[in-house]
């Protein structure tokens, strides 16, 4: 049993109700043993006692030993019901061998073939109790062939209570299966929203694991957390929170199945919404690669956009971790960055980054990229600068420039920007113009005219072979200098479509070898030298 492979989904209260059910019937074989013992001595000199008293020894041996080996380990194990299942039906032969051995149906040892089913409604399925009886059955008429033969009467009335005992237990076995599959669902669901609550979420999230990891599947997991449940709840009353959040499941859900055509790889029986606790969610998608949980992510903060916009961050096995642990941390850590972002601080003279963050959100969108790029380079941006020695507003400056160092790529066309091939001279033409339309969109933003230079040139390079005016060394403004070689750094250490992302070393040795050619010497120096953890995380 040491390899013996384990059945997902099973708790510890289901645990301890199979063993004590396996050592109440180990108990009450005994006792049946004792009893049978206790017969073939009263009754020793007739035929066949020997072999009477042998035939409940080893049903008390077999007894003893299914409870010596009934653990945890084995009740957990794909091993327990085919075990139990094989006792109890050897115990339905050692009831024929002792009937007939005391003569055939005659025989009051013929009232153990009661014993077995009782024992299995307690214990078995409905099949199970079902292809038991019919075991049962089989074995009896055996007996009346072989032992004895009684009056006809006297098999039949036998027969009709058998049956009708089969019958019930039967019932009892399907009655018991149904509650315990309410209990299970009742203990394992939110009760407001309906789906899964923290503990069924974990439970599934652990069995599927486990099936992607033997299957050698994929398996995506979106975190997801409401925007502005507190504000409704403390504008609106805690039943307009309430409702929001069986609206925001039915989406959810309603996503999910309708995404299964769209993604053939998820199941759609397996697929599953949690709630983790308040406002926020989780979504498992079994056998989703990294494109389809993302994909999916998309339609989902879509659906919820209209009433419960949500920030959303989103891990896959294997790529993200090996276990829920770490799956649910990368989740986590996605959603958490995205809220900042969603909540970013104020901006130059007091501007809020909501519109900032949004528009540059869409940009990052159009470009296929499965990250923030415009927030992580405005993260980088602002920890160069630092660096260097800026400080107070020239700090929310450049943040604010490395937000929307993109924007102008909203002129760019489509098939340019998710190209997969190398670009032609053409389509350079026109990515080499995104700079001037972003300038020239926020040159009519008041307040924004500090940072209009900035984002011009943030694509010049310090040997003059930059765009969109081949500017070169000190021409070029400090702050476009620092915007480059943190979009380029985020640009190598993330997957793009035209290429796999570097490793955060290769991405800073590629910036050492360009230094004073493609980027400024002293931004790199600051930024190879930074030990943030925007760094170390990247």
């Amino acid at each position: 049993m040491a390899a013996a492979r384990q059945t997902p989904g099973i708790d510890f209260t289901e645990v301890r109700f199979r063993i004590e059910s396996v050592r109440a019937g180990v108990r009450f074989m005994l006792v049946i043993c004792s009893a049978g013992w206790g017969y073939a001595a009263a009754t020793w000199p007739q035929p066949n006692r020997y072999l009477i008293a042998a035939l409940f020894g080893v049903a008390a041996v077999l007894a003893l030993g299914v409870m010596l080996s009934t653990g945890e380990r084995l009740v957990r194990s794909i091993w327990y019901e085919p075990l139990l299942l094989a006792w109890t039906a050897t115990s339905v032969g050692l009831a024929a061998g002792v009937s007939i051995a005391d003569g055939g149906s005659v025989s009051p040892l013929a009232l153990l073939f009661f014993i077995p089913l009782i024992f299995a409604a307690l214990s078995f399925r409905p099949t199970a109790v079902v292809l038991l009886s019919l075991l049962n059955f089989a074995a009896y008429f055996t007996v009346n062939l072989v032992g004895a033969q009684p009056n006809p009467e006297s098999v039949g009335f036998f027969a009709v209570c058998l049956a009708a005992v089969a019958v019930i237990c039967a019932w009892h076995a399907r009655n018991q299966e149904a509650r315990r599959n309410d209990l299970a669902h009742v203990s394992r669901a939110d009760p407001l929203t309906g789906c899964l609550n923290r503990r069924g979420l974990d439970e599934r999230l652990d069995a599927a694991l486990a099936q992607a990891s033997s299957a050698a599947q994929p398996m995506g997991l979106i975190m997801l957390d409401l925007d502005h449940l507190k504000q409704v709840n403390d504008t609106r009353g805690h039943a307009a929170g309430d409702e929001q959040l069986r609206w925001a499941v039915g989406q959810m859900e309603g996503v999910v199945r309708r995404s299964m055509d769209a993604v053939g790889r998820v199941e759609s029986d397996s697929s599953a919404v949690g709630r983790v606790g308040g406002d926020e969610f989780a979504i498992l998608l079994p056998g989703a690669s990294p494109h389809d949980t993302a994909q999916v992510a998309d339609r989902v903060q879509v659906a919820l956009a209209a009433r419960a916009p949500a920030s959303l961050g989103v891990a896959c096995f294997p790529a993200d971790g090996a276990d829920s642990g770490e799956l649910l941390s990368h989740a986590d850590d996605q959603l958490y960055a995205r809220k900042r972002w969603r909540s970013a601080p104020a901006g130059p003279n007091g501007r809020e980054l909501g519109w900032a963050t949004a528009l540059a959100g869409a940009v990052d969108e159009r470009m296929a990229v499965r990250h923030e790029h415009s927030r992580q380079v405005a993260d980088y941006s602002v920890a160069i600068a630092e660096r260097l020695g800026w400080a107070g507003d020239d700090l929310e400056a450049i943040e604010m420039a490395g937000m929307l160092h993109d924007i102008g790529k909203v002129s760019v066309p489509d098939r340019v920007l998710r190209k997969r091939d190398p670009l032609t001279e053409e389509d350079w033409a026109e990515i080499r113009q995104h700079p001037v339309v972003a300038a020239e969109m926020l040159a009519r933003i008041d307040g924004l005219e500090r940072i209009v230079p900035w984002i011009r040139h943030s694509h010049e390079r310090p040997d003059g072979a930059g765009y969109p005016d081949r500017l070169s060394g000190e021409a070029i403004p400090p702050a476009s200098r620092i915007i480059c070689v943190a979009s380029a750094f985020d640009a190598m250490t993330s997957d793009r479509l035209y290429g796999s992302a570097l490793s955060v070393e290769e991405a800073l040795e590629e910036l050492r070898a360009n230094a004073g050619t493609q980027f400024d010497a002293e931004c790199v120096a600051a930024f190879v030298e930074l030990q943030s953890p925007l760094v170390q995380a990247a």
